[in-house]
């Protein structure tokens, strides 16, 4: 009997975290709208200044990687810019080689900055930030495996095992110069 009763106070517990996690993104009526599967997901759209977005509770954080610095805008529900208006925050930092840092976040304009330490090749950032009464935070992993390796085209998830040149592709298949069944990228 209290094992039943243990098992429906969780469902009851966690029935309003996930509807929470799943909203509408500034949907017109009749549109299609995306829900989200979790907190803290990619967005499969596009994001306003070309960064990667996550939701952070009512917000959303928007990523972008400059040389030697990193932007965070703050987006409604909208997507739409919020001004950093007594915005602060932090970043922590965890480079590809395994070392680990923090950056205050300073506004500038539209948005916060946070300088990055010269040379750095950023794994991992852990944006918090304290705006409008209300602590927000994201996670954004992977951040060093956007840049394109030596020999393989952007996006390609399969490619030949000879290496032939225009032999990338994003689906399996053969090899349009050897044929041979291109391998998937490791």
């Amino acid at each position: 009997m209290k094992f039943s009763s243990l098992l429906l106070a969780a469902a009851l517990l966690a029935a309003p975290l996930s509807l929470a996690a799943q909203h509408q993104h500034g949907a017109q009526p009749g549109a299609a709208a995306h829900g989200h599967q979790a907190v803290g997901e990619n967005h499969a759209h596009t994001s306003p200044h070309g960064g990667i977005v996550r939701t952070a509770g009512a917000y959303h954080l928007e990523l972008v990687q400059q040389a030697g610095a990193l932007h965070v805008y703050l987006l409604d529900a909208k997507e739409a810019t919020v001004a950093p208006t007594g915005t602060t925050g932090t970043v922590m930092l965890l480079t590809s080689a395994g070392k680990s840092s923090t950056a205050t976040l300073t506004p500038s304009g539209d948005h916060l900055v946070a300088t990055l330490p010269a040379g750095t090749s950023l794994r991992t950032a852990i944006v918090s930030v304290k705006a409008k009464g209300q602590s927000l935070s994201a996670r954004f992993e992977k951040l060093d495996a956007s840049k394109a390796k030596p020999g393989k085209a952007v996006g390609a998830a399969y490619n030949c095992p000879m290496q032939c040149a225009g032999s990338a592709s994003d689906k399996p298949g053969s090899c349009p110069k050897c044929g041979m069944a291109l391998v998937k990228n490791t």
